[in-house]
């Protein structure tokens, strides 16, 4: 594609979930772009809404939307405001982030009489804490590879890129170099190349998306900094250790960005509060792109656990 900083790129949805995009009708996130899969009355279950990470979008869950959904559950997957194709009309933040998912929940809560149940990967797992300490309709949590408290494995490598200069060089320096854009992702998978061809298309074309958005890049760089802020704040553990709900964390057995140590560590803090952890063999920090169907299978069971 071409590599020039380009303010207007589309974001193509992934094939088979193109039916099911939507724009949600709200004066301060208008445009907030997500997928509505899944039945639409009411089935007794909970909502599900999914959150991405930092620097993604929500095609990363192409592979599981479908089967939760297909398991009788309505799931709503949503564009964070500056990632993918939801505009982004202020700085983007854990706050801006929660609220635009509760805004979401809140549109969409004519079908959900049980409640929601939120699904954050990454950064995503962040806001979905956030969310379920601001609102009483979140009934339970699955994190996926994130969590705060957090040590990542390469702490002092992302603050580094959260300072102004060096990150946007670090960031903008991809723009001309495809395939050291398209290495930049291989941490984040235990192994890449085992991927569909499909996968492997969409991710190299998606990548050089991302780094020539103006708007990702501001989305990235605002949410990047405020998730550090926001893991400074002892007294955000305590009370997100001492939340009522039930929590899932499924992490990838050999992710190498949040290295399971970390779920291992916050189940912990959780003490007597309902924590289950459970690991994907075989997958990096993206279980859901790498093994959608045993991670759906693990979601699935978790619910279960609910009704």
């Amino acid at each position: 594609m071409d590599t020039t900083f380009n303010t207007d790129i589309k974001f193509e949805c992934w094939p088979s979930l193109k039916a099911y995009a939507k724009r949600l009708a709200s004066k301060r996130y208008h445009g907030l772009f997500y997928y509505d899969y899944g039945p639409q009355n009411n089935t007794g279950k909970p909502v599900l809404i999914l959150i991405h990470g930092l620097g993604d979008e929500t095609d990363t869950w192409r592979h599981v939307i479908q089967p939760l959904g297909d398991a009788g559950f309505r799931v709503l997957a949503p564009d964070l405001p500056g990632f993918g194709r939801s505009s982004l009309n202020m700085r983007s933040s854990v706050r801006h982030h929660r609220d635009a998912v509760l805004t979401l929940a809140e549109a969409e809560s004519g079908n959900a009489e049980q409640g929601f149940v939120l699904i954050g990967s990454s950064m995503g797992a962040t806001i979905a804490e956030a969310a379920a300490l601001a609102d009483s309709r979140i009934k339970a949590l699955v994190l996926m590879d994130g969590c705060i408290p957090m040590e990542p494995a390469g702490s002092s490598q992302i603050l580094l890129m959260a300072l102004p200069f060096i990150g946007k060089k670090w960031y903008r320096s991809f723009r001309n170099d495809p395939d050291r854009a398209w290495k930049s992702l291989f941490s984040y998978y235990a192994d890449i190349q085992a991927l569909s061809k499909e996968d492997r298309d969409f991710l190299r074309n998606r990548v050089m998306e991302r780094v020539c958005s103006s708007s990702q890049e501001r989305g990235y760089f605002s949410s990047l900094r405020s998730m550090i802020f926001q893991s400074l704040r002892s007294s955000y553990y305590k009370r997100i250790g001492s939340w009522q709900g039930k929590m899932s964390l499924v992490w990838g057995e050999k992710d190498q960005v949040m290295p399971i140590s970390i779920a291992e560590s916050f189940v912990k803090l959780r003490g007597a509060n309902t924590t289950e952890l459970y690991t994907i063999p075989g997958a990096g920090h993206l279980p859901h792109q790498e093994k959608p169907a045993e991670t759906a299978k693990t979601i699935l069971g978790f619910l279960e656990t609910l009704r």
